[in-house]
């Protein structure tokens, strides 16, 4: 009987492990960044402007949530900003509302930023965020701003996915203390991973079967 007990023990350490520690690795890799740069040189048909912007949106897929920020620093008569529906080259519908100047006061700069959830989706894509999503991921969504002078969009740019930034090299580190003085694992340092923590459990199962023999 102690011995199967310490089978048991040993088997129920390792799960316990690998169950605190996997669902952070994986909640991790649920968030994606995405960015455009706007100009007159991308909207169809392409306009003559020296305004430029920057749009910039952070997805976490587990939250629902898409958080961005949409920055221009110079623009005649700024009306509206909206994420339309459309490839490159192609004029879609709008999908959501980034910005919108008070009636009869259009904007000289915008620099706003807001976080989006499905209700937030509108026209073609409304309520629809893995739709929305979708089109994200596959560059089929573009930023828009409007002015007085041009009512279809002024600058314009495809929302594609952020550049990947080179891998950190892992190195690893002390445990953190925690507020209990007990250790604590972060998985923003990339030394743990899914598959080093199964290994852990298949170490300490095997910790228990040589222990077991031993006991015999």
């Amino acid at each position: 009987m102690k011995i199967q007990k310490t089978r048991w023990l040993s088997a129920g350490l390792a799960i316990a492990a690998v169950a605190a520690f996997v669902p952070a690795v994986v909640m991790g890799q649920t968030t994606s960044r995405f960015e455009a740069r706007l100009t007159g040189a991308n909207e169809v048909p392409a306009v003559t402007t020296t305004a430029t912007g920057t749009f910039a949106a952070t997805l976490d897929e587990a939250a629902g949530t898409i958080a961005w920020t949409l920055t221009v620093p110079a623009i005649t008569n700024a009306t509206a900003a909206h994420i339309h529906a459309g490839a490159a080259g192609v004029n879609g519908g709008i999908v959501l509302n980034l910005f919108a100047a008070p009636t009869g006061s259009p904007a000289s700069s915008i620099n706003v930023s807001g976080t989006a959830r499905a209700a937030d989706i509108s026209g073609t894509l409304a309520g629809n965020l893995p739709g929305f999503i979708t089109a994200l991921k596959a560059g089929t969504l573009y930023a828009n701003v409007h002015t007085s002078a041009n009512a279809g969009g002024e600058i314009r740019s495809q929302v594609v996915a952020a550049a990947a930034a080179p891998a950190p090299v892992a190195v690893p580190a002390a445990p953190a203390k925690t507020g209990n003085g007990g250790p604590s694992m972060s998985d923003s340092t990339g030394a743990f991973t899914v598959i080093g923590l199964i290994a852990v459990a298949v170490v300490a199962l095997g910790g228990a079967r040589i222990l077991t023999s031993r006991k015999r």
